[in-house]
């Protein structure tokens, strides 16, 4: 018999056929790579998991059960992360997220989540008085040993439950119908809607049709643009006539379908460029959040610098570099102090996506009122590389993003990440946690790992400033 879990009914209410094909044709579904940042959530939430069972062993006299099974043979299944019975004998049922707040939308909704289990909790015989969505306190700073009472919040969600409950029966009953058909029709998905962050991992799959660059390429198209161009039966951006309506980012990508040559300001180049001042300091950080934080002074997912990459470019040309990882867990106090001997008084300092920087420096600028005089004069002198490529420096190819992962191998195909062991900033945050913990020769070389990985996002700003420099004198 076919089996719904709640994490297909999830998978359902987002995208139906995506789920009929891993259920029913395996083969044809994605491999899904259990990635390291995967992995990271998981332990994660066996963590949060950890300090909930800690608070009833600490707080709760009365019965609970950890896991229930509710498996009535009729093909839904769901475990129960807490159940208890108080003394009154009313069932509560508490679902734990790693989150600090209740998701109610996308691949994150708690509410069907939790009303799935009672539901399945019901049909065992098993009546829930009270739902209960426990999460993470986001004020929550650790100081000293973790206190459950204090990381936890527990969120009535009953009434909510009780207003969902009959359409999610009905979901469900819909959903255990779809899987046991043999065949569906597989001309397009419902997730054809939606932007590109939202599709379904068999996307590719229901919709062959659709090549890129798309209208899925378009930044920041409204839901109604987007169903408007579908009605008409229009995918394809060089389908899309060149006078519709769009902003002049996404006209941009558009003309640059058309014209199969990137949309080029050279004014607006030139005028970016002459405002740096050398010496350039090409600027990156990596950053460490968990759920639970690691270190004092820390709330749940709050990121903190463990590491920076600097490319330092003279005028005449000359590159050098400089660099920092942090191996032992602490507020990053040694890593501003080393920026302090790297950084010059002046020049700019360039980055990728400036805010996530800046925001850095402020957040340790309050945390060390004694750096902040540097760290927000090094904010006064940041500027965004991305910037150019929003508008003054548009390439389909791009797909619509101005990603450094997404213009880099257009600008500098002679660059790249996919020899590294770390490729992306999700995934550097696992490999420094895994680092902090190892020792040996095995510390050694995850460092070497992260650093190679933080080094080659400077070289690559630095690689397409020079590309950019090439553009203005041809």
């Amino acid at each position: 018999m076919v089996q719904l879990t709640k994490t297909d009914f999830i998978q359902y209410l987002n995208c139906p056929k995506s789920l009929w094909v891993m259920k029913n044709e395996p083969d044809n579904y994605p491999d899904g790579e259990f990635s390291s940042f995967l992995q990271k959530l998981t332990r994660e939430g066996y963590e949060v998991e950890g300090y909930v069972r800690k608070y009833f062993d600490e707080t709760v006299t009365t019965d609970i059960d950890f896991q229930s099974i509710f498996d009535n043979g009729d093909g839904f299944f769901a475990r129960a992360d807490v159940l208890e019975t108080t003394e009154e004998g009313d069932v509560i049922l508490y679902e734990i997220k790693s989150s600090t707040r209740v998701k109610t939308s996308g691949s994150h909704n708690h509410l069907k989540d939790i009303c799935f289990q009672g539901i399945c909790g019901a049909k065992a015989g098993v009546i829930i008085d009270k739902f209960v969505l426990v999460h993470l306190n986001g004020t929550y700073e650790k100081a000293g040993a973790i206190i459950p009472s204090e990381l936890l919040v527990f969120e009535d969600v009953t009434e909510k439950v009780i207003e969902i409950t009959s359409e999610t029966e009905t979901e469900m009953e819909e959903a255990l119908q779809l899987l046991e058909q043999s065949e569906i029709n597989k001309e397009g998905c419902s997730c054809k809607f939606k932007s590109r962050a939202h599709h379904c991992d068999t996307f590719d799959y229901f919709n062959r049709g659709i090549t890129k660059p798309s209208i899925y390429s378009l930044p920041r198209l409204s839901e109604k643009k987007r169903r408007d161009l579908i009605a008409d039966d229009i995918f394809q951006l060089k389908d899309v006539p060149e006078d519709y309506e769009l902003s002049d980012i996404q006209t941009g990508v558009l003309l640059s379908a058309h014209q199969s040559k990137p949309q080029i300001d050279l004014g607006a180049i030139r005028g970016f460029l002459e405002a740096y001042e050398f010496p350039l300091y090409f600027f990156d950080y990596e950053t460490f959040g968990s759920a639970v934080p690691l270190i004092d002074g820390i709330s749940p997912h709050k990121h903190f610098p463990v590491q920076y990459s600097l490319h330092i470019l003279d005028e005449d040309g000359t590159l050098s570099h400089k660099e920092f990882l942090q191996k032992e867990p602490q507020l990053p106090r040694n890593l501003v102090e080393q920026m302090v001997q790297n950084f010059g008084s002046v020049g700019s300092v360039v980055s990728w996506h400036a805010s996530f920087e800046k925001t850095q420096n402020k957040e340790m600028a309050k945390w060390f009122p004694d750096k902040a005089g540097f760290l927000n004069d090094l904010n006064d002198r940041m500027v965004d590389l991305e910037d150019v490529f929003k508008k003054s420096y548009v390439d389909a190819r791009f797909e619509g993003s101005t990603s450094i992962k997404k213009v880099l191998p257009i600008l500098c195909p002679h660059l790249g990440y996919d020899h590294l062991a770390v490729q992306d900033g999700a995934t550097a945050m696992d490999a420094w946690q895994k680092m902090v913990d190892a020792s040996g020769d095995d510390l050694v070389a995850k460092a070497q790992e992260l650093l190679d990985y933080c080094k080659l996002d400077t070289l690559a700003m630095v690689e397409i400033y020079r590309f950019l420099e090439k553009v203005l004198d041809s």
